[in-house]
């Protein structure tokens, strides 16, 4: 990450969800109107890398990211049915779920929780759009390093005693095993009963097909270089056992496969389904 910007993975995230929109045929999975807007000039140079003929691992991540962000908020809306009124956003980016927030849900406190520097580039991005951030959204600088996502949760009006939903996606991958097992604790403890944690892994190499092994070296040697190298991998239920050794009641393991039913034909399927990640649901 340099320092006063967004990391390089909050740019491709965005960039890939404007790419959806300019790119995939309609109905959008995740009508994100916002994140083009959101993205500076390096930012939007980024959408061409997702265009149609490009790299595959790039239209993979064009499918998938909306597909995960749409998978989340299908999750939201069904838990503020049932009563939750709390959605904690961590490594939030430049998500702009707070901009279009559907009707309906008028009672939710919307937390983005991330480093320092992608919170105070966020603002002044906001600034210059003239964007007012909603009343019901708090920005919340956290340093992940040095701060735990509870204690800078309780200098807001965060509610622990109340159930939540919390996002944590493209995360887990890039902290060392100890550290994202530390921040499964700390998020257990922090969270109310019924509450749901939903994130996603990859497999380790061993247990990709051929096509991520021909392109292993490349991603790394890119990952490296942006300074955000990939360093954490859960087989399956390795990762179900971690998450629940670490306080929650249970954990659901969902392959991309599962949502691909969920939202598409797959018969009208242009890409292969994205094998290297998994989606989980951890309930509190």
């Amino acid at each position: 990450m340099i320092e006063g910007r967004p990391s390089n993975t909050a740019f491709q995230v965005a960039a890939a969800r404007a790419a959806h929109l300019r790119f995939d045929p309609k109905p959008p999975l995740l009508n994100d109107i916002h994140a083009e807007a959101l993205l500076d000039v390096e930012g939007l140079a980024m959408i061409e890398g997702y265009a149609d003929g490009g790299a595959w691992i790039m239209l993979e991540n064009r499918f998938f990211l909306p597909l995960r962000a749409r998978f989340v908020e299908d999750q939201l809306i069904k838990a503020y049915a049932h009563g939750v009124r709390q959605f904690v956003i961590l490594g939030a980016g430049l998500d702009s779920f707070a901009w279009r927030q559907p009707p309906g849900i008028s009672e939710l406190r919307l937390y983005e929780v991330d480093h320092p520097s992608t919170q105070s580039w966020k603002m002044n991005r906001l600034e210059e759009l003239g964007w007012t951030t909603p009343n019901n959204t708090r920005l919340v600088p956290c340093d992940f390093e040095r701060q735990s996502t509870s204690e800078v949760l309780a200098k807001t009006d965060f509610d622990p005693t109340k159930p939540c939903v919390v996002s944590w996606m493209g995360v887990i991958y890039y902290l060392n095993r100890d550290t994202a097992e530390s921040s499964l604790r700390d998020l257990a403890k922090l969270m109310a009963p019924t509450s749901e944690l939903i994130f996603d892994s990859m497999l380790p190499w061993d247990m990709l097909p051929e096509r991520y092994q021909i392109i292993r070296k490349a991603m790394a040697e890119y990952l490296n270089g942006a300074g955000e190298p990939q360093i954490n991998r859960y087989e399956p239920t390795e990762l179900g056992q971690a998450v629940e050794a670490t306080g929650f009641a249970k954990a659901e393991i969902l392959h991309p496969a599962d949502l691909v039913s969920r939202y598409l034909d797959p018969s009208q399927l242009t890409l292969e389904i994205p094998e290297r990640f998994r989606l989980a649901v951890a309930t509190r």
